[in-house]
């Protein structure tokens, strides 16, 4: 997998995973009537949650592009990449995990509301396989970083 399509899917990942988590669980809920389809409205922590998800979701594209202009940089070898991209990924990992452990205390406070009583294990679920994904992210960066250092260089092609 190309680094370029690692960050995609890092940041497909975080763009799914944070802020649509308190819709998803939302949404979970079964309809009280056939007739009402729209999904309840957000409470205010989950509306906060939101926006903290879409500012984590910002960094981590900031982060992504600071990534890319190191690997695409021609004037710099291999070695120069890795410990430039690893100094990256080495100042937003503690945003990873920040991120992770708000991700994790939110979904726990979602699963203790009364009214979510029948998601509760889903939510839980999630209280824990959500964090996980977002914690592991940085580590596969800088596998598929790895990968593309070591893999041979693809001459241009010829039209």
């Amino acid at each position: 997998m190309s680094l370029r399509l690692t960050l995609a899917a890092a940041a497909a990942t975080l763009a799914f995973a944070a802020p649509a988590v308190a819709q998803d669980a939302a949404q979970a809920a079964p309809a009280q009537s056939p007739a009402v389809t729209a999904a309840p409205a957000m409470s205010p922590e989950e509306t906060a949650f939101e926006a903290k998800g879409m500012a984590f979701e910002a960094e981590t594209q900031q982060m992504g592009v600071e990534l890319q202009a190191v690997m695409e940089d021609a004037a710099l070898d291999a070695a120069a990449k890795k410990a430039g991209a690893n100094a990256i990924l080495d100042r937003y990992e503690p945003k990873f995990e920040a991120f992770a452990v708000e991700l994790e205390t939110f979904m726990r406070a979602l699963a203790d509301r009364p009214e979510r009583a029948a998601q509760k294990d889903q939510i839980l679920a999630a209280a824990t396989a959500g964090p996980a994904q977002v914690r592991a992210v940085p580590a596969q960066i800088r596998a598929s970083i790895d990968q593309a250092l070591a893999a041979p260089a693809t001459p241009p092609a010829a039209n």
